[in-house]
């Protein structure tokens, strides 16, 4: 059987983890996979470079590095892409951004000299906020957004959503036939279950970046008023994005270094599956509506409970209202963590119950699956 050619865009290709579904999907066997990522991204002020080498690839998915254009996401494209396609000649060209960015229009543009069918990836979640405190500058933006998928819907093939509210937001733009809902998968093969070693200590943890829109002064602020004492915080300061918010936390911080409740970790993304395994609780205090929330799935599937924000994709990759609260909300955070402590049945029977759910339906295999049942359909 002939195989289909993929090509994958992605300027988060900078990390190997984001490989991981192609290399699932090479391993059905039914693709020949082009992956094209940055030689760096400017990102924070900083350059970032791949994380790994190309020759520690699967040498059967075929890598390529290109200079990657502009700074904002929805302007990105990769020089060079012309020739790769028609190097290549794929079936499919999978875009990881918005349909209405530059990079995809060139992608259209090209599919004129080559025949293609074009897929997105997306985490686009925040596309109905347009429609709210209409003003003059909106009224504009609405205009262009519309006549801009006007032109490109025709095009589209395929757009993978990760949850139903991004679905919800391409279905508003008329791309109802054309959204399919995939989760972002975890890699199965780094976040798993790990024999947990007794300890004196429940702990409480954050993994993410340090950033005001992420609620952690909250979640510092419930821990105040946490009814036991044999708890210590554990916090991943690998990624620190704001640094004068960081300056906001670091009271906080200090008076639980005072009382020896905490405990700061620093690591890469395949040594933290490690830290979530030593984990009970882990909590994402998210200000904003999140796109999807995968260090949700990730902390799950490596045996901690995980307790977050009612909004974005968090609710619904958490999809339990016993394990919610209000964004803000720092009592809500503390009522939950103390029931979870006290109440061992409540803690187990939560545990068990979003464990399944992610373990079947939020994994690389299962993204991989999903999409090759959408496509062949």
């Amino acid at each position: 059987m002939k195989k289909n050619k993929i090509l994958a865009i992605s300027h988060t290709f900078v990390k190997k983890i984001n490989l991981s579904f192609y290399e699932k999907l090479y391993d059905s066997r039914l693709f020949k996979i082009t992956c094209v990522g940055p030689r760096f991204i400017n990102t924070d002020n900083k350059r970032i470079y791949p994380d790994f080498k190309t020759e520690n690839l699967n040498p059967q998915l075929n890598f390529k590095k290109l200079i990657l254009k502009n700074k904002k996401s929805r302007l990105f494209y990769f020089k060079g892409l012309a020739k790769i396609i028609k190097t290549d000649k794929p079936n499919f060209i999978l875009l990881d951004n918005d349909p209405i960015s530059l990079q995809s229009f060139f992608v259209i543009y090209y599919s004129f000299f080559f025949k293609y069918k074009i897929c997105y990836f997306s985490l686009e979640n925040d596309l109905l906020n347009i429609f709210k405190n209409i003003s003059l500058k909106k009224i504009l933006k609405i205009i262009i957004l519309s006549i801009s998928n006007l032109i490109v819907k025709r095009w589209v093939y395929k757009i993978f959503c990760f949850t139903n509210e991004i679905k919800r937001n391409y279905d508003l733009l008329g791309y109802k036939n054309k959204t399919s809902i995939i989760p972002l998968g975890y890699n199965e093969n780094i976040f798993k279950l790990r024999k947990k070693q007794k300890t004196k200590y429940f702990t409480i943890a954050y993994f993410g970046r340090i950033a005001k829109e992420k609620g952690l002064l909250t979640l510092l602020k419930a821990l105040n008023h946490l009814k036991f004492n044999n708890w210590i915080f554990m916090i991943d300061m690998d990624h620190v994005v704001d640094k004068k918010y960081l300056n906001e936390l670091k009271p906080y911080l200090k008076r639980l270094a005072k009382k020896k409740k905490l405990k700061i970790i620093s690591c890469n993304y395949f040594e933290i599956s490690k830290f979530m395994s030593k984990s009970d609780i882990v909590v994402v205090p998210s200000e904003y509506p999140e796109q999807y929330g995968r260090v949700i799935q990730e902390s799950v599937a490596s045996g901690a409970l995980v307790i977050g924000s009612n909004l974005g994709g968090i609710s619904e990759i958490i999809d339990n209202k016993k394990l919610l609260f209000s964004p803000g909300n720092y009592i809500q955070i503390a009522k939950i963590i103390n029931k979870s402590f006290y109440n061992k049945i409540f803690y187990k029977q939560q545990l068990r119950k979003i464990y399944k759910n992610i373990s079947k339906q939020r994994t690389i295999s299962r993204q991989a699956e999903l999409f090759i049942k959408t496509i062949s359909i």
